[in-house]
C-alpha cells in the first residue's frame, strides 16, 4: 500500500515546474506582471513563459495589464522599440497581436510590420509613421516608464508642445542623444542647457530656422557633442566659428543648406581636430578655398557636396600639385560624394592631385566630367575602389564600356 501511495503521489506531481507554476498562478496578476517584466527584454523567455499554463499566457499576452510596468531595464527607447518589433515579427502565437496593440495604443507611433517582406519596406513605412508623430500623452507615457532614457528621436512630431518635452527632459537626466528635426520651435532651444550630457543633437530643417543665437547656446552648454546637424539653418560664419570653439569633440556635422556660412570651413576644421564627416549639400556656393581645405584635410574621411556649386580656386599657388608623395598622403579622405554638383575640371583635377587615399567617388550628373578627366582620376587615384558615374553625359559610351572592365575599380554608369 505504501508503494501504491508513493506511485500515486509521483504521478500526481510530475515536475517541480508544475508545482511552482501552479503556486505562482495563485498570485495576483499585478504581482505576476511585475515578475514577468524582468524578462521584458527577452523575447524567447516571454514566449516560453506564455506556454506554461493558461494564467501565465493570459498575463503575458494581455497588453492592458502592462500599463503599470516601469521599463527601467531599457536604457534607450530604441532598444524597447527593437524588442517589441522582434515580438511582433515572430507571429507564433497571440502574443504577437497583443504586443503590437500594446505598442500602438500607448506609444502611438509603432505599427506591426506583418505585411512587410523586407527590412527596407519596413524602414520606409516607419518614416511615414513619424509624420503622424508622438502625442504629448505618449511622451508622458515614455517619461514615466523610461527614466533611464538615453536616446530620444521625436523628429517630425510637430504636435508635441515644449512643455511636454521639458517635462520629459526634467525626468530623463541621462539623455545623450536628442533628435528634434522638422519639429523644433524657439522654446525648445531653451531646453538644451538642461541636457549637459548630450553627445548627439539633430536640429535639422527647423521651423523657424535656427540663427546664431542657437549656436551660442549649443556652444556654451554642449561641449561633449560628437554629432551635430544644423541643416538648412540661417547660421552665419560667426555662428559656425562659435560652434567650432565650443564643440571641439565633434566627429560629424551636417551644414547642408546653410548658405550663409561663406568661407569659414577652413577655419572650422582647425577648431575641430576630431571631425571625420562633413555634409555640405545644397549650398548655393562653396569657395574653392573651403573645398581644397576639405580634400587636403588630414582629418576628414567622408565629405558630401550633393547638389552644391563649388567655385574654382582663385589663387594660382593653390592650384599647384603636391611637391612630394608624403604631402599627397596627408589627405585622409576616403569617401567623396559630388553627385549633381557644379564643379569645374580644375577642381576635379585637384582631387586626383591630393586624394591619394580616396576609395569611393560619386560623380553622378557632374556636367564637366568627360573621358579625359575620368581617365585622369582613375590613373592617379591608386586606392580608388568604386566610382558612381550615373548620367555623366560627357563620358562616351566607348569609355564606359572600357572602364566597366576595369580590374581594380568598380564602375556604375
Amino acid at each position: 500500500m505504501e508503494v501504491t501511495n508513493n506511485e500515486r503521489d509521483i504521478s500526481s506531481c510530475t515536475t517541480a515546474a508544475d508545482i511552482n507554476g501552479g503556486a505562482l498562478s495563485l498570485l495576483p496578476p499585478e504581482i505576476l506582471v511585475n515578475i514577468f517584466s524582468f524578462f521584458s527584454d527577452s523575447v524567447k523567455d516571454l514566449l516560453l513563459c506564455a506556454q506554461v499554463n493558461q494564467t501565465w499566457h493570459h498575463i503575458i499576452t494581455s497588453f492592458y495589464i502592462w500599463r503599470t510596468v516601469k521599463f527601467n531595464k531599457f536604457e534607450t527607447f530604441s532598444r524597447f522599440h527593437e524588442i517589441l518589433q522582434l515580438i511582433t515579427k515572430t507571429r507564433r502565437n497571440r502574443a504577437l497581436d497583443n504586443w503590437s496593440r500594446f505598442v500602438k495604443a500607448y506609444l502611438n507611433v509603432i505599427k506591426s510590420p506583418i505585411s512587410r517582406t523586407s527590412e527596407e519596406e519596413y524602414e520606409e513605412e516607419e518614416e511615414k509613421d513619424l509624420l503622424i508623430g508622438l502625442t504629448n500623452r505618449s511622451l508622458y507615457w515614455i517619461e514615466m516608464r523610461c527614466s533611464k532614457l538615453t536616446t530620444l528621436n521625436i523628429g517630425f512630431c510637430v504636435i508635441i508642445t515644449p512643455n511636454a518635452l521639458q517635462s520629459l527632459v526634467n525626468r530623463c537626466k541621462e539623455l545623450t542623444s536628442l533628435t528634434i528635426s522638422h519639429c523644433l520651435n524657439t522654446r525648445a532651444i531653451s531646453l538644451i542647457p538642461m541636457i549637459p550630457s548630450l553627445r548627439k543633437l539633430d536640429l535639422g530643417i527647423s521651423n523657424p530656422k535656427l540663427t546664431d543665437e542657437a549656436t551660442n547656446i549649443i556652444s556654451r552648454h554642449c561641449p561633449n557633442l560628437v554629432y551635430l546637424s544644423l541643416s538648412f539653418s540661417l547660421i552665419t560664419r560667426l555662428g559656425l566659428r562659435t560652434i567650432g570653439r565650443g564643440c571641439r569633440k565633434l566627429l560629424f556635422i551636417d551644414l547642408s543648406g546653410c548658405y550663409l556660412i561663406d568661407d569659414e570651413i577652413s577655419d572650422f576644421l582647425s577648431y575641430c581636430p576630431r571631425l571625420k564627416i562633413i555634409y555640405l549639400n545644397y549650398l548655393l556656393q562653396i569657395s574653392g578655398k573651403s573645398f581644397l581645405s576639405i580634400i587636403k584635410s588630414s582629418q576628414i574621411e567622408y565629405a558630401s557636396f550633393t547638389s552644391s556649386k563649388i567655385l574654382e580656386v582663385s589663387s594660382s599657388i593653390d592650384l599647384l600639385p603636391p611637391s612630394s608623395n608624403e604631402e599627397r598622403s596627408c589627405s585622409k579622405i576616403r569617401k567623396l560624394v559630388l553627385d549633381n554638383c557644379e564643379i569645374s575640371d580644375k577642381n576635379l583635377k585637384q582631387i586626383s592631385y591630393w586624394c591619394k587615399n580616396l576609395e569611393y567617388l560619386d560623380i553622378s550628373l557632374v556636367y564637366d566630367m568627360d573621358d579625359r578627366v575620368l581617365q585622369d582620376l582613375c590613373d592617379r587615384l591608386e586606392n580608388l575602389k568604386e566610382v558612381i558615374a550615373k548620367n555623366c553625359y560627357g563620358v562616351s559610351v566607348a569609355m564606359q564600356d572600357n572602364l566597366s572592365k576595369h580590374q581594380r575599380i568598380k564602375f556604375t554608369f
